[in-house]
């Protein structure tokens, strides 16, 4: 009877050495879980406030591009006004080149020096002295 007393007991032993060895796995697991709990906690707040500052970052990269658009229009509107002043300007000087005779023929004879004609050839073209086409020559060669 003795070995049967003592083979419960041995079970016994066996069953609560199984049952400590599984509650210790279990409480080790469990503060593996805990660990693991925090961790993803601090990835979450990291995260966050990683997403934060992205967010804050495209707000204000969309705010300047904005802000570029706007001048961007307004350089643009003024570029349009300032052309459209040199555009009537250019009309204007064209306009009185072209009331003035005079000056008809000395841009006619300013044309033909930087073409190449000779004195005789600027002087009947625009029925000017010599002194006068030789003058243009000399200004003309001068500035080229």
């Amino acid at each position: 009877m003795e070995w049967q007393f003592a083979a419960v007991t041995m079970e016994t032993l066996l069953l609560a050495l199984g049952l400590l060895i599984v509650l210790v796995i279990i409480v080790w697991q469990g503060l593996l879980l805990k660990r693991t709990r925090i961790a993803m906690d601090m990835l979450k707040e990291d995260i966050s406030v990683h997403t934060a500052n992205v967010d804050a970052q495209v707000k204000q990269v969309t705010h300047q591009q904005n802000e570029a658009q706007a001048r961007s229009l307004v350089v643009a509107k003024h570029v349009h006004a300032l052309q459209t002043k040199q555009d009537d300007f250019d009309n204007q000087l064209r306009e009185q080149k072209l009331q003035d005779p005079s000056l008809r023929l000395y841009q006619r004879a300013a044309d033909l020096v930087k073409q190449g004609a000779t004195i005789e050839e600027i002087m009947d073209a625009c029925d000017i002295p010599r002194a006068e086409a030789e003058m243009l020559i000399m200004v003309h060669k001068t500035q080229s």
